[in-house]
């Protein structure tokens, strides 16, 4: 192998060793206050509350805090472009579920939408009159380009290892040479 190969072969495993890997964001967004009121004569909710346009690039988690002006227990049905993806525990007033995974998804936006159930506790009889609180969104987002600025100094360590590299890779021709 001639000492070219060689120094092409170094000089790219050490670019390799260097290279910082892309990873995604972990975004999340929280939404709200909304309060609904619902005369639906049951514990669900008819209007449900919705969020348009929540892009990712697959994972999607969904956490509901309920209003603390709740007199009751409530729980959300979440749905993902219309279909139910998952269910959270029922919380009492001021209560945060856990994030509820309800993915992946497609790359893309999605509509999430939060569906309020009730259960007879506190002030509700057997029949869900209103409901509301906040909703966070985890999501993900491909990973922005490094800027010139962002792309770190390679150190003592790797100009040391490049010194030793051109060292040995230009050392015998420069004997050559003489």
């Amino acid at each position: 192998m001639s000492m070219r190969s060689r120094l092409a072969i170094c000089v790219l495993a050490a670019a390799a060793a260097f290279a910082a890997p892309a990873t995604a964001q972990v975004v999340t967004t929280t939404y709200g206050p909304f309060s609904i009121t619902t005369n639906t004569g049951t514990q669900l909710s008819g209007p449900l509350y919705t969020v348009n346009n929540v892009a990712t690039t697959g994972t999607l988690q969904v956490r509901y805090n309920a209003a603390a002006s709740h007199c009751s227990d409530v729980r959300t049905r979440i749905f993902v472009d219309g279909i139910e993806r998952g269910v959270t525990t029922f919380l009492a007033p001021g209560q945060s579920s856990a994030f509820v995974d309800v993915g992946p998804v497609s790359a893309g936006t999605h509509v999430v939408a939060l569906q309020g159930e009730g259960r007879v506790s506190g002030c509700n009889a057997g029949v869900l009159v209103g409901w509301g609180g906040t909703v966070d969104i985890t999501t993900t987002s491909a990973p922005a380009a490094l800027a010139p600025a962002e792309i770190p100094a390679p150190g003592l360590l790797a100009t040391l290892l490049a010194f030793a590299v051109g060292a040995v890779a230009f050392g015998p021709w420069r004997r050559r040479r003489r």
